[in-house]
């Protein structure tokens, strides 16, 4: 049996970043909302933890810096490519955007908390854990609402005039609702540990290369560092099977600091893996049904700046859906506009990090040995200064509608 009697204006799927900021501000602004997370809680590792400057200056916009920057978190100062433990070249945050100096690392339970502790001083936000969609509900060409499975196989069915797909790279809405993929691109996976933090390391993001693999390597709150191993595409599977002693002497040869890691090892189940890939929908909207964040347009690991730009939509998808809504009118071309508005810069990031992809995930020994080469000639070129900036850096403020900004 359907419990039908659940109605609000909008419905938001999935309690990431995305989809909590996006539930967030149509709360403030009074709109009934609810977010469906399908998970019992916010717990989750290596997701989307770096929130780079581009961030900040988002937060600076809807004053919530303060708001965020009271948790508990790392600040990245500065980052590095290396060669094995020669540097190559160095980037400083400071140089890039006098209000945002930096990039933050936050646990994302923490911050997912933290919004969610905001969105419940607002009486037209509500929130439902374990709540997974099922089904979407459609009327007339328009998609109406959705039905959610609870734990005890209990089905419920909300109607909204807008539902909103932010349930990340896998998403069921993008899947129920038919949308298809205008590219993707997927050159490998990261595969994520964590090791003690060194004292001497700072707040330094390093990306190593080696004529084995790639690394990437960030402090991770409160005293770890979170590393990550690029393996280009199908060499996990086969990492696994040759047994993790092989695996282990690589890790040990990459730098002195994973050593007492490796020495631990007796299996693989301290990794991590995700997968490094960036994929673009041709169509973000139907009528009565918007995607936002990774479920639209998905970002690889590779420059940690996946959250950013997903929260960002969620901003930008706030103001049409609002407009929307006061309108009256949730077609697919009123909603588009939120595509209209982020995806030539988005496109232009996937450009970069698929050629960043190339360069780390390769398994071509040329490459390799030809990497190091290519890093240090790009840091003596003005290109490298614009590329950072393009990926960590917003070139102009968003439009943001004053119902969205916080006094407090």
């Amino acid at each position: 049996m359907i419990n039908k009697n659940l109605l609000k204006d909008v419905i938001v799927v999935g309690g990431g970043p995305a989809g909590m900021m996006l539930g967030l501000l149509l709360a403030k602004a009074g709109v009934q909302v609810i977010v469906l997370e399908s998970h019992d809680n916010f717990d989750r590792e290596y997701r989307g933890e770096v929130l780079q400057p581009r961030f900040i200056q988002l937060l600076n916009q809807l004053k919530l810096r303060e708001y965020i920057e009271q948790l508990p978190h790392s600040k990245l100062k500065k980052g590095a490519f290396y060669h094995y433990d020669k540097k190559k070249g160095d980037f400083d945050f400071t140089s890039m955007i006098a209000e945002a100096p930096y990039a933050l690392w936050i646990p994302q339970p923490i911050l997912l908390q933290a919004l969610y502790n905001k969105a419940k001083e607002y009486p037209t936000f509500d929130m439902m854990f374990h709540a997974p969609v099922k089904k979407l509900l459609e009327k007339d060409g328009t998609v109406t609402g959705v039905v959610v499975e609870r734990e005890n196989k209990e089905l419920l069915e909300f109607q909204a005039k807008i539902v909103v797909g932010a349930d990340g790279r896998f998403s069921t809405i993008r899947r129920l609702g038919g949308f298809e993929l205008e590219y993707q691109h997927y050159p490998g996976d990261l595969i994520w540990f964590s090791v003690k933090r060194p004292s001497h390391w700072g707040e330094e993001l390093r990306f190593k290369i080696t004529e084995g693999h790639s690394y990437i390597t960030l402090p991770k709150y409160p005293d770890l560092l979170q590393v990550g191993i690029a393996l280009p595409r199908g060499e996990w599977k086969e990492t696994q099977r040759q047994g993790i002693e092989n695996f282990r002497q690589e890790i040990m040869h990459a730098n002195k600091g994973f050593h007492e890691f490796a020495e631990s090892l007796v299996d693989f189940k301290p990794f991590v893996p995700l997968q490094a890939k960036n994929h673009m929908v041709k169509t973000w909207a139907k009528n009565g049904c918007l995607l936002i964040g990774d479920a639209a347009h998905c970002s690889s690991p590779v420059g940690a700046i996946g959250v950013s730009l997903a929260v960002t939509t969620a901003v930008v998808a706030a103001d049409v859906i609002w407009d929307a809504l006061q309108k009256c009118d949730v077609s697919a071309k009123v909603l588009c506009r939120v595509q209209e508005i982020r995806s030539e810069e988005i496109e232009e990031i996937h450009q970069i990090q698929e050629r960043m992809g190339n360069l780390f995930f390769t398994s071509s020994k040329f490459v390799k040995g030809i990497r190091p080469y290519i890093v240090s000639a790009a840091f003596k070129t003005p290109l490298f200064s614009m590329i950072q900036k393009k990926l960590f850096v917003m070139k102009k403020p968003v439009a943001i509608n004053p119902e969205f900004v916080f006094d407090k």
